[in-house]
């Protein structure tokens, strides 16, 4: 799995460029739940302690994190300091994307989507703001590929939003 993201990381390109390769790379390559559970401490293994960084690529390119959720537990809406490439390897994932509207006072709803265990998505600032809610009825296991060196950095996440959402049958 690290080589496919570091095949698709050492060519210079645009973010999206990127994702889109680390994306494609890490498709049929992904490990089994039980090899993710078994590198992360128990308390986040039981959904207490969300995430888990696995790999620090050595010159800071990219990261990879396990973000372990209990049945229902979400994100706060937020974006990212970097791309972003979400492989699932177990459970179910429900994404809701948002756009800020003119004023930048609310959230307007762009999309919604529902991964299950085997998809692989990706996604660039500034289109990048999103709620992911475990919605299945199991542990959720996800690894997150960053563009950089989390540990350096300490959190993946530029901002959070506290907005009202309106969806678009309900703008205007």
């Amino acid at each position: 799995m690290y080589a496919a993201i570091r095949a698709a990381t050492r060519v210079p390109a645009d973010w999206q460029t990127v994702v889109d390769a680390v994306v494609a790379g890490l498709r049929g390559k992904l490990p089994p739940a039980d090899d993710v559970l078994r590198q992360v401490p128990a308390r986040a293994r039981r959904g207490s302690d969300r995430s888990q960084v696995l790999h620090v690529e050595p010159d800071g390119s990219f990261s990879v994190v396990a973000l372990v959720s209990r049945p229902g537990q979400a994100t706060s809406v937020h974006d990212h300091t970097t791309w972003c490439a979400v492989a699932v390897v177990a459970g179910t994932e429900y994404e809701e994307r948002f756009s800020l509207d003119e004023s930048g006072r609310a959230l307007l709803l762009t999309g919604t989507g529902t991964d299950h265990a085997g998809t692989v998505t990706g996604f660039a600032p500034p289109h990048d703001i999103h709620r992911v809610t475990n919605s299945g009825a199991t542990v959720g296991v996800s690894l997150h590929v960053y563009g950089t060196d989390i540990g350096r950095i300490g959190n993946s996440v530029r901002r959070t939003y506290d907005l009202p959402i309106v969806e678009p049958n309900k703008v205007g």
